[in-house]
């Protein structure tokens, strides 16, 4: 299985990463021993949280950003998902567009105002993985 490669881009995703602002990249993957691989947002958060924890990143320049999620596999990168991430009034959502089509939103984590694009996506998965909506 290949690395994880995290890509946010500023502003609402409109169909053309072209016209987007690349803020910053995250790569990594985390491999649980003696069980099945991670489930690919559970992956993301363990990943965004080894990188939080010893790098910055930048902030949005507004309440929006955008994240796409690739794995890396020897010279190709396939898509997995893309995340357009809202950061209003002290709470963040997320809505996850999986490469299937399929889609489902993330809701209820609270985020400062100065908080960079990988600590609100990764208070947005620990919302969901534990549970808050």
């Amino acid at each position: 299985m290949g690395e994880l490669t995290i890509f946010f881009y500023d502003g609402a995703y409109g169909g053309d990463l072209a016209t987007m602002v690349h803020l910053c990249d995250v790569e990594g993957s985390v491999v649980p021993d003696d069980r099945p691989p991670f489930p690919l947002l559970e992956e993301v958060r363990r990943v965004l949280g080894m990188c939080a924890e010893k790098y910055a990143a930048p902030c949005a320049s507004g309440d929006c950003f955008s994240v796409l999620i690739g794995r890396k596999t020897e010279a190709q990168l396939q898509h997995l998902a893309r995340l357009d991430v809202v950061a209003q009034q002290g709470l963040a959502r997320a809505s996850v567009i999986y490469a299937d089509g399929s889609r489902t939103d993330i809701n209820g984590a609270v985020f400062e105002g100065d908080d960079d694009v990988v600590t609100t996506l990764l208070n947005v998965l620990e919302a969901q993985t534990d549970g808050v909506r």
